[in-house]
């Protein structure tokens, strides 16, 4: 290479390294046009498409870097985890494990298989892989990072549960004594400590100590947009609202009428949009960009993000979801509006000291509610959405759903993570009192957590899993067509459905739910308190069996009650009830 394209490689990598990767791209792809055959460049734009989420991007990149040199470390790495993203985790684990035999010392390779296993709910063979790294590398901080943060997604038994939360705290405790600084939680990390959530615990503590931790090793972490220290000249609020799931996703659902309905002449909107992919991008400034005052897609890097939001002037950041994934996550520790919010996206608290209030509903929350949060309540007098499920034709399916036509259908359409190991019993309950009932399930995104789960079933309830069905993932046609066809929809316990309980009200259907302690396992019942329906709400593990079978195996008083919700279900949708609600509380806060 000549002199001038060697300059520009090291200028490209030195851009790559302190996190800039437009730059970065740019001069890789200035380099490829002259060498398209350069392997640094290669690896590293392949890297940087991963970051994009330009998934077959990176792909086509890395399999013409691995034709070059076969056993490239970094090329079988980045390679490994584009095809991870991609749902080809065989694949992805054979490239991670080549590159472990060819550098078994290689740490970033080892972070990354660790980090899928645990994707994959691998608990026991990720743990056994940490434990490793943390006895040969005892001063590499990650590894104890990925401790805290490792917990089984679907879990054997209550006792492997409850062994791996107190691994985790226990690695949470460890951290507390470390002192060290440290760079990029992104790359470092690169998960969240999401499926906590899902365990029937009061995570506060933990949230509020992994944030602790993460402030003190990531000082970067900690940012004030300059805008702070002087006196507000806009006349109107200026609110920003940001979201890594905007775009075809419940977040967009739930919040879409919030984002369009701010009066404009109070309020300046603005949506920060990063890591949207063409398509994506498309339906938001369709959907939103007439109704807004701007709309950005910033790269889904933490520095560029921050900086197009703290250059904005905000009195106001709102966090749609809180830690489903990294990068508003690590966001949140900055202080980039006067008033910063989240909502229920992820309905736990975030534990982040940044973080102002937590909006959510009187109908939902326990009394005692304010001790599950770090973050200020706020407990709006009505439901926190105003929103309207968009029903879709009901067409014919792929598949046989009815399986028998004498046959009574629960449906539990939750995804698998949610299915605790005491929903196991209630489950088997049921169809050992309804020896007609079927119980359908959707097997999801992720084989192995499906395989996990009937594995457990197997274990457990092994009598009735027979009458355990899974659906493949389903088109949203197909799922309303399911929907249609079930006589009872299950509620999971401890996290129970939001999107699909709307779903439910509005074609008239039956959810019987039992109220967890926490919001993540009430929004079901703060529906029906709008609705002033009672009948389907379990008090008891036993009076949930029983509901679910009176109105899966009694087709009259199934009717009678699905009248009721039919009659009743307006409440839930033709109101701007939430709209006015924030409006009020944005106005007194700011």
């Amino acid at each position: 290479m000549t002199s001038r394209y060697s300059n520009l490689l090291e200028k490209a990598i030195k851009y790559h390294s302190a996190g800039d990767i437009s730059q970065a791209h740019g001069l890789y792809s200035e380099i490829l046009i002259v060498e398209p055959n350069n392997l640094i460049a290669l690896v590293n734009q392949g890297s940087i498409f991963i970051d994009l989420m330009l998934f077959k991007h990176a792909i086509r990149n890395l399999k013409m870097a691995l034709f070059i040199s076969p056993n490239d470390v970094d090329a079988l790495n980045n390679y490994g985890n584009a095809l991870e993203k991609l749902g080809n985790t065989k694949k992805a684990f054979d490239c991670f494990n080549q590159a472990l035999r060819l550098d078994n010392k290689n740490q970033t390779v080892a972070k990354n298989l660790i980090v899928m296993l645990l994707r994959q709910s691998d608990y026991n063979l990720a743990s056994e892989k940490l434990d490793r790294q943390i006895r040969l590398n005892p001063e590499n901080i990650i590894f104890k990072l990925l401790k805290a943060l490792s917990l089984p997604i679907i879990a054997e038994s209550n006792n492997i549960l409850n062994k791996a939360r107190n691994r985790q705290k226990i690695a949470i405790d460890d951290l507390k004594k470390i002192e060290i600084q440290l760079s990029d939680p992104l790359t470092d990390i690169g998960i969240t400590n999401f499926f906590s959530a899902y365990q029937n615990r009061n995570d506060k503590n933990h949230q509020i100590q992994l944030a602790k931790i993460y402030r003190r090793l990531y000082p970067s972490l900690t940012y004030s947009a300059p805008h702070l220290n002087k006196n507000r000249v806009s006349k109107k609020i200026r609110i920003g609202f940001v979201s890594m799931y905007f775009g075809n996703h419940t977040i967009t659902k739930l919040n879409r009428a919030l984002i369009k309905g701010l009066n404009k002449n109070k309020f300046d909107v603005f949506m920060f949009c990063p890591g949207m992919n063409q398509k994506n991008k498309k339906y938001l400034i369709d959907e939103f960009s007439s109704h807004i005052k701007d709309i950005y897609f910033p790269t889904p890097t933490l520095n560029e993000t921050k900086i197009i939001i703290a250059n904005k002037t905000l009195d106001i950041l709102y966090y749609t979801d809180i830690g489903m994934e990294p990068l508003t996550y690590f966001l949140a520790f900055s202080k980039l509006a006067s008033n910063q919010c989240v909502t229920f996206g992820h309905p736990i608290t975030s534990g982040i000291s940044t973080i102002d209030y937590f909006i959510s509903s009187e109908l939902c929350e326990p009394k005692n509610a304010q001790e599950h949060y770090s973050e200020k309540l706020v407990k709006l007098p009505y439901l926190s959405v105003d929103y309207q499920p968009t029903l879709t034709e009901v067409k014919k399916t792929r598949f046989n759903f009815k399986l028998e036509t004498d046959k009574n259908i629960y449906f539990c359409p939750q995804s698998l993570f949610k299915f605790h190991p005491d929903f196991d019993k209630i489950m088997a309950e049921i169809l050992r009192k309804d020896k007609n009932g079927n119980i359908i399930l959707i097997s999801g995104q992720n084989s192995k957590w499906k395989d996990k789960l009937v594995k457990r079933f197997n274990t457990k309830i092994p009598d009735v899993t027979s009458r355990i069905h899974f659906l493949p993932r389903l088109s949203q046609e197909e799922y309303f067509a399911a929907l249609s066809k079930s006589d009872v929809i299950l509620d999971t316990i401890y996290f129970g459905g939001g999107n699909t309980s709307y779903e439910a009200f509005a074609m008239g259907k039956i959810v019987v739910t039992l109220p967890g302690k926490f919001l993540r396992g009430r929004v079901t019942l703060g529906l029906y308190k709008k609705m002033s329906i009672i009948e389907p709400i379990a008090n008891t593990i036993s009076q949930f069996i029983k509901l679910a079978c009176y109105y899966g195996k009694n087709k009259n008083a199934r009717q009678r009650l699905e009248e009721m919700i039919k009659d009743r279900n307006s409440i839930l949708f033709n109101s701007n009830e939430a709209l006015d609600a924030h409006e009020k509380f944005f106005q007194k806060i700011c």
